[in-house]
């Protein structure tokens, strides 16, 4: 069992180099982002975007991030008019997260880079190679979600 550890510690390093250079330029700002957000802020878009609403508490799992640095997150986008709190009518302790309309037209800009980063990235590979591609990451997602500790 020893080499397959070594073998995965090996490849989550070079699996995290590649990720970080292929898809983070997709998060870095714009020449037409009017808001300025940060990587962080970006991130936080396409998750809400994607989740439709979310807690804070989520939002911060998803992201690493401890309480108090994603209700700062959550504030700066919430003064830039991108998202809006919602108490929850159901249970006054929780608050949902929420894109405004300016949020929701930001994620879909944003929404667009990103597909046209990862088919600039993908462009070299066949269909098969594609497909492939995506069903190991639904695999190493699966796992994933079974071995997190939350």
């Amino acid at each position: 069992m020893g080499n397959s550890i070594e073998d995965i510690i090996y490849d989550l390093i070079k699996f995290m180099s590649l990720f970080h250079r292929l898809f983070t330029p997709a998060f870095k700002k714009g020449a037409d982002d009017r808001y300025n957000c940060t990587k962080n802020q970006a991130r936080a878009i396409m998750i809400i975007g994607r989740a439709n609403k979310i807690t804070p508490t989520i939002l911060g799992k998803c992201m690493g991030m401890e309480k108090g640095s994603i209700t700062t997150l959550i504030d700066s986008m919430e003064n830039m008019n991108l998202v809006y709190r919602v108490d929850d009518p159901t249970d006054k302790r929780k608050v949902w997260i929420q894109l405004s309309e300016e949020g929701k037209q930001y994620y879909l800009k944003q929404e667009e880079r990103f597909l046209k980063k990862i088919e600039e990235v993908f462009q070299n590979l066949t269909k098969e190679e594609i497909g492939e591609f995506s069903h190991s990451l639904k695999n190493i997602v699966e796992i994933l979600e079974k071995v997190r500790d939350d």
